[in-house]
């Protein structure tokens, strides 16, 4: 499935994916989620996942499948972004 995400991608039909995760104040520390402290979580365990790390490179002429390598300028906050909505924060306005 991965290379079919690769060999359909566009500039204008990409094909990446991505998610959204809920934190709940409640169940927080002191009733407060901090985006700092959610990057410093992720931060921490970046070595546990060699792929969160690795960027997709293509071979010359597309004579190969393309290859994995490491990205020597991963930046975790390109990833990871914060978006908070305005009170009260429910589900209808998510």
């Amino acid at each position: 499935m991965d290379a079919s995400f690769v060999a359909l991608e566009t500039p204008n039909s990409p094909m990446h994916i991505g998610s959204i995760l809920i934190y709940d104040p409640a169940t927080a520390p002191g009733g407060f989620v901090r985006f700092k402290d959610i990057l410093n979580f992720f931060d921490s365990r970046k070595q546990l996942s060699r792929t969160i790390r690795q960027r997709l490179v293509r071979v010359p002429f597309d004579l190969d499948y393309p290859y994995w390598i490491e990205d020597p300028n991963f930046d975790l906050e390109y990833h990871v972004r914060h978006v908070a909505l305005p009170k009260p924060g429910d589900w209808r306005q998510l």
